[in-house]
């Protein structure tokens, strides 16, 4: 241990660490070995730190929220029909964990795994890990990298490197809260080029919502757009195009941009830490997951997450924050 990182507790009696990167400006972001987690990313204020995320300080209360807070998820992301697939002309099944479909990857995902951690240089951390077949129940075996970056204007990079060992499926995003006022009021979304995908009754992407409900491709009020839904939980095809912004989330204290090389963005309105509030619709956070479309298994048109024996996947995620809005 040392002055860039500090102690959260154990799992199975394997120390959980965060290991802080910090730039310039005192922008600041700690990143656990356990999941992946960005346990916090805050920006210096004449007034303190303001923390953009929702967090815990020791591993056990990441363990028992169910909401995987700003956890690594994988191996695939979205919901996956029938939790089955075809993978090259073999049939695959893996562990449904919502209802007979597989979310997230299942029980045994990215989520809950312990990563080895490098740093390789003060603003730049390498978490790494092998996950097999014999831990998760998807085929094949993966060796696994990602990379944070912090840079000098409060951005954060996240680049994932993998390398199948045996033909496989990967599509992994960051499950990240952004912490937002209680009601979210005074905050905007803005997904410029989003269209919306209607979802059937599990929650399965159908098809183009020609009308949507939901639009964000004029910025809206969060809390005007929950009053008129219920709150989301909901899916919009973007660009798959690092240089435009997929999405802008504006707040009373900062703004943030999000940046991603894959063309779906999954909305999520919750009460992470509060179940009482989040069931009675009372949000102060906003999960944003950018990856491929789900189920892209079965449509696709959505995508192509399957991998053979030896080829690799690169994909990456960006957050640019700014202060004052």
């Amino acid at each position: 241990m040392d002055a860039l990182s500090k102690p959260f507790g154990t799992l199975h009696g394997v120390p959980v660490v965060g290991y802080y990167l910090e730039n310039a400006r005192g922008t600041r972001v700690c990143v656990l070995n356990l999941g992946g987690i960005v346990q916090d990313y805050s920006l210096r204020t004449d007034n303190g730190r303001l923390p953009l995320v929702i967090g815990y300080d020791n591993a056990a209360d990441y363990v028992q929220n169910p909401f995987q807070i700003n956890k690594q998820i994988g191996r695939v992301a979205g919901r996956i029909a029938g939790a089955a697939f075809d993978l090259f002309g073999k049939s695959c099944r893996v562990e449904a964990n919502e209802g007979r479909n597989a979310l997230h990857g299942g029980s045994h995902g990215l989520a809950g795994r312990l990563f080895t951690v490098q740093r390789l240089d003060a603003q730049l951390l390498r978490l790494s890990t092998t996950v097999t077949a014999a831990q998760d129940g998807y085929p094949g075996d993966l060796e696994l990298s990602i990379d944070y970056q912090l840079a000098a204007d409060d951005r954060l990079t996240l680049r994932y490197e993998a390398t199948a060992h045996g033909d496989t499926v990967f599509d992994p995003t960051l499950h990240i809260y952004w912490r937002l006022p209680r009601g979210l009021h005074g905050c905007t979304l803005h997904i410029p080029q989003g269209e919306h995908i209607a979802v059937n009754a599990e929650k399965l992407p159908l098809n183009a919502d020609d009308n949507p409900a939901y639009d964000f491709r004029l910025a809206r009020p969060l809390d005007d757009a929950v009053r008129a839904s219920g709150g989301f939980d909901d899916i919009y095809r973007v660009p798959a195009d690092i240089r435009q912004a997929a999405a802008i989330l504006s707040t009373p204290d900062y703004r943030v941009r999000l940046y991603g090389d894959r063309n779906g963005l999954i909305i999520f309105t919750a009460a992470p830490q509060d179940s009482t509030a989040h069931d009675a619709g009372t949000y102060d956070a906003l999960a944003t997951e950018l990856q491929t479309l789900p189920n892209s298994l079965h449509r696709p048109e959505y995508g192509d997450i399957r991998l053979k024996d030896g080829a690799r996947h690169q994909s990456t995620i960006i957050f640019q924050p700014e202060r004052g809005h």
